[in-house]
């Protein structure tokens, strides 16, 4: 054999043995997955493969009455209402704390969640941890639930890591928000029905058709409250045709009857829904 072929040999093996230094091995992994290794570089952790230890839900609140112009939301009355329904076939240990923009997180209340049990979190809760009993107050409330052993295991066929298509989702949880613009919340009010017969108007303004028949308003009344039908009815006259005092004072009404009834105040609100998806963390 010539000089030449031996140090072609040489150089090929060394080569082999160089490649198999540097280049990536696959070795099988017990139950059919592969492991990648490297054995030029030393070990380092795949956060793809990092353990999943909370399923975490952030959930914002707002909660209390805002009287001025002072921020985004205009002024009115808020409120919160935290859904959590277990969807599982098991107990399910559920932590929860609150925190208001701009403070610090409170201590965690644990609770457990039996199977198809719900719950939930309004904003006197909030305010009782947080330790506000007035004005507005906002922030996040962080429910989680702590991974254990054998329970993400047992949704996704033993698959337990972050970076895999696993349904974290294990509870259903929704914020049900609503806001109310009113200066007062609303609530049911005393009104006066007055009957009266327009008698004469020598302004024209008021139509013809309906002097001389029976006619009837509803306007606010008060407990206790003094007052005239007669000024009430005409206060009505002068807002709805437009009289002036000078034209009012000649119209002649009729009063026929007064009765007391129950009104409720019209209620500007809006209210929206919102469904909170979850984040996993090691």
């Amino acid at each position: 054999m010539s000089w030449q072929k031996v140090v072609g040999i040489a150089s090929i093996a060394a080569a082999a043995v160089i490649l198999a230094v540097v280049f990536t091995v696959a070795l099988p992994k017990p139950g059919g997955t592969t492991i990648v290794t490297n054995n030029s570089a030393p070990s380092q952790r795949d956060n793809s493969t990092q353990q999943i230890r909370n399923i975490i839900y952030s959930v914002k609140f707002e909660c209390g009455t805002i009287s001025a112009n002072e921020g985004p939301l205009r002024p009115g009355h808020y409120d919160t209402d935290i859904g959590i329904f277990n969807k599982q076939d098991f107990p399910v240990k559920v932590q929860w704390s609150a925190t208001a923009n701009d403070g610090s997180n409170t201590n965690s209340i644990l609770k457990t969640s039996q199977p198809q049990g719900a719950t939930g979190i309004v904003c006197k809760d909030l305010r009782q941890v947080l330790g506000n009993d007035e004005g507005f107050v906002e922030g996040f409330v962080i429910i989680n639930v702590p991974v254990e052993p054998g329970l993400l295991g047992s949704l996704s066929n033993g698959s337990t890591v972050l970076g895999r298509a696993v349904d974290i989702n294990i509870l259903e949880v929704q914020a049900f928000y609503t806001a109310n613009a009113l200066d007062e919340i609303p609530r049911s009010t005393l009104v006066d029905k007055i009957t009266f017969t327009i008698v004469n108007d020598t302004s024209g303004k008021i139509p013809a058709e309906v002097i001389g028949i029976v006619l009837d308003t509803t306007v606010p009344s008060a407990m206790n409250e003094i007052s005239e039908p007669e000024a009430k009815v005409k206060g009505a006259l002068a807002e709805k045709y437009g009289l002036s005092q000078q034209e009012l004072a000649s119209v002649q009404i009729e009063i026929k009857n007064v009765g007391v009834g129950v009104g409720t105040m019209i209620d500007d609100h809006a209210i929206s829904l919102s469904k909170i998806m979850p984040q996993a963390s090691g």
